[in-house]
């Protein structure tokens, strides 16, 4: 009887140890127990620190000298399922709240299948169904998480989600190749350039079409990628305005090929012609009413444009688009059968370029930055003035002009 008082104690005084000899334990009540809400309260205590729960629990939570195992003990093995440590993610509450569990999901689908989902591997769907409280299936009864898969369908934002190789390949297979078990699809059925095995390379889209695209097939068609991608400041959003990575029309898109159909166009509102809304015929393969083509109906998608040579094919004569030209004597000369690159040379220019913001209503370099040396163009003066000292170069559309100053303006 002795030595079982002694015991008890004993215990009592270690006990009491736990609650009095570090300031940062837990509190205590009376009879050595936890506060009620402890249950979801310990969980934020023990990430902030948990050397206390340690002490009394063990250094391995196996019950220590509370003989209380954190893994096994009553309702706590709901928690702690299948013997696995504290949680690697803090779960806050109500953790339901696709708000709560959402982020963490999409950072690391692994270390939900860990407790959430049965065991499954490379191609073999992990169901997200074991018992979380109430919830008989677990993720699967919240009517969210179906069985045939882990996340939503469609998942445009996929491409921010953490440890891709392993947690893609619970479901795609090891390669990525999709798995007609459970007919997970191949990543490569929409990134069609990607690599058997590989991950797409974030924000570069090659995995689907070059950037620009550049081949002849369906997504990767070149086109007339390469010279609107050249211009300064033109990006995709341009003519595909609304439809980039990440956008349920991007990915649609990827569908789109089976159908021969063009992918999703939208010109940018700053890309509008004075005369109107920036469109694309699907027929003709051109463009109306954009207004780096000054409104006027663009060459057939894969053409290009001379812009050293073919000046009026955008430039157009009046104030009815934002760079019809009006100003001074165009008329008179372009009456002579001049050409716009008798005067204007295009081939030289100097920064700000021609082509520096074509989403602007203005010129960023002046035109008259671009007269040739030999029409002596003077705009120091209150009436800009020019006359021609030496012959012109072989091949220009006169051979002789006026020698003395003329007056720019009529």
């Amino acid at each position: 009887m002795k030595m079982v008082r002694y015991g008890i104690i004993l215990l009592c005084i270690t006990l009491s140890g736990c609650s009095d000899s570090n300031d940062g334990s837990p509190n205590l009540d009376a009879s050595n127990k936890h506060p009620s809400n402890w249950l979801t309260g310990h969980r934020a205590a023990y990430f902030a620190n948990p050397v206390p729960c340690r002490e009394c629990h063990g250094i391995d939570l196996l019950g220590g000298i509370t003989k209380i195992d954190c893994f096994n003990q009553g309702n706590l093995a709901q928690c702690h399922a299948d013997g696995h440590g504290p949680r690697s993610i803090i779960h806050a509450l109500p953790f339901t709240d696709p708000g709560q569990h959402g982020p963490a999901a999409r950072n690391d689908l692994v270390i939900c299948q860990d407790c959430h989902g049965t065991p499954g591997g490379p191609g073999s769907n992990p169901r997200f169904n074991v018992l979380i409280g109430s919830l008989a299936t677990g993720c699967e009864a919240s009517g969210c998480h179906l069985q045939t898969m882990a996340h939503p369908k469609p998942w445009e934002s996929h491409r921010l989600s953490g440890n891709q190789a392993n947690a893609c390949a619970l479901c795609h297979g090891a390669t990525l190749g999709g798995s007609d078990l459970i007919g997970s699809p191949a990543c490569n059925s929409c990134h069609a350039q990607l690599i058997a095995g590989a991950l797409p390379s974030p924000g570069q889209c090659v995995s689907c079409h070059g950037n620009p695209p550049s081949g002849t097939t369906y997504p990767n068609t070149a086109g007339s990628h390469a010279r609107h991608a050249s211009l300064t400041g033109v990006t995709c959003s341009a003519c595909h305005n609304g439809f980039g990575s990440g956008s349920h029309t991007h990915y649609s898109s990827a569908r789109r090929q089976q159908l021969q159909l063009p992918a999703n166009l939208a010109f940018s509102r700053s890309y509008n012609a004075r005369s109107g809304f920036a469109t694309y015929s699907s027929p003709t393969k051109t463009c109306a009413n954009v207004k780096c083509h000054g409104g006027q109906r663009t060459p057939a998608w894969g053409n290009i444009l001379n812009t050293d040579t073919e000046c009026q094919k955008c430039h157009t004569p009046g104030t009815s688009q934002y760079n019809g030209y009006f100003s001074g004597r165009h008329d008179l000369h372009l009456g002579l059968g001049l050409a716009c690159t008798d005067c204007h040379d295009m081939t030289s220019q100097t920064a700000p370029s021609h082509f520096s913001n074509l989403s602007s209503v203005t010129f960023e370099q002046p035109a008259s930055a671009t007269l040739r040396s030999y029409l002596n163009y003077n705009r120091t003066t209150s009436t800009p003035t020019c006359f021609i000292t030496t012959a012109p170069p072989p091949g220009t559309q006169f051979t002789a002009c006026h020698s003395d100053q003329k007056s720019w303006l009529p």
